[in-house]
């Protein structure tokens, strides 16, 4: 669990579906990453092999998945993959047949279909969308679905495929990065350019507001992550014992094996702190070659009722964009949002 941050908070947190949105799958190690347009997520997950990934993501009755692997069968062109794919798909005995639609992008291959289940005494309907194509020696598989869908979530079903596309890594511009976290105000932060921000995820929680995620990913290095999550705390933090304290309840829930040395993030406004932790792997998972090495758990209040948990994960701890990361958290600036 390289997030577990994250984890324990949106474990506590609803979600939410808002605004639409690019949405982007990185394809890590291969050069390129997919786009879509679809709604703000709450919850994403990826897992990266040798040939490619497995995605997952969602945001209320929302889901998507991604799948990029090794061509299967004969053929090496969209339309081999489709066939593929869509002929073990086709074999579930709740799509309904009549509502299976067929068509193409200059992109992808797509196929729309509803399904229906009465298993639970109670008929499920879930519209869906699976988009296919090969680039580059690899087939994939984008699959996002709607459950209990109203004609909007069709729509947005379908314009999902219509403007789905992949392309390079964009160039990086400017040393900072801005981020808007809708009520809340905004942040920037100077990001090395081997770093690239990834899907901006939304959670509503009950009396506490609206959390976000900002993720951030190595364009070349799958064993790399990043993640930010910003809240408003009703603990006010103005010194840095204040932050340390709340720094030390986190790790002792459980965040990682072993224990690390607190460390001030000195910031132009507010208190931090981070803890690295070398030659570990998260508390849940046994050590295995290849997983993380090296994790940075910090912890930083731009502003007194503002916490960021930040979880930094790369497997040598001299690596120079771990340690980059690491000292970027201390160019974070905060603007905070109008009252409403």
């Amino acid at each position: 669990m390289r997030h577990v941050i994250t984890g324990l908070l949106v474990s506590v947190f609803g979600c939410t579906v808002l605004h639409a949105e690019i949405l982007t799958i990185p394809v890590v190690g291969q050069g390129w990453q997919i786009k879509f347009e679809g709604p703000v997520l709450a919850v994403e997950s990826q897992e990266y092999k040798a040939d490619g990934l497995t995605y997952r993501a969602n945001a209320g009755r929302f889901n998507v998945s991604a799948f990029v692997g090794a061509p299967v069968g004969k053929g090496g062109e969209s339309k081999a993959c489709r066939d593929h794919f869509w002929r073990q798909a086709s074999e579930n005995p709740m799509i309904q047949k009549d509502s299976v639609k067929q068509w193409s992008t200059p992109m992808c291959e797509c196929v729309e279909y509803v399904t229906k289940d009465a298993s639970q005494g109670e008929e499920s309907t879930q519209a869906h969308i699976n988009c296919y194509f090969e680039l580059l020696g690899k087939w994939v598989d984008v699959h996002a679905s709607v459950i209990s869908p109203t004609n909007d979530d069709r729509q947005m079903l379908k314009k999902l495929g219509e403007s789905l596309f992949y392309c390079t890594f964009s160039r990086f511009k400017g040393p900072g990065q801005q981020f808007i976290l809708g009520s809340m105000g905004r942040v920037q932060i100077d990001v090395l350019s081997t770093w690239r921000a990834g899907n901006h995820c939304v959670t509503q929680g009950i009396g506490t507001g609206e959390q976000h995620t900002l993720s951030l990913f190595s364009i070349t290095d799958p064993n790399k992550s990043w993640q930010m999550t910003f809240f408003n705390s009703s603990v006010r933090y103005k010194t840095l014992n204040d932050i340390q304290q709340t720094a030390q309840r986190f790790v002792a829930a459980g965040s990682v094996e072993g224990e690390g040395q607190m460390q001030e993030i000195k910031l132009k406004q507010g208190v931090g702190c981070h803890a690295e932790y070398t030659d570990t792997s998260p508390a849940d998972e046994p050590a295995e070659e290849g997983k993380a090495k090296a994790v940075s758990t910090a912890f930083v209040a731009p502003v007194p009722d503002v916490l960021v948990t930040i979880s930094i994960v790369a497997e040598d701890a001299k690596d120079p964009d771990f340690l980059a990361a690491i000292q970027s958290l201390g160019t974070i600036e905060w603007v905070a949002g109008k009252a409403e």
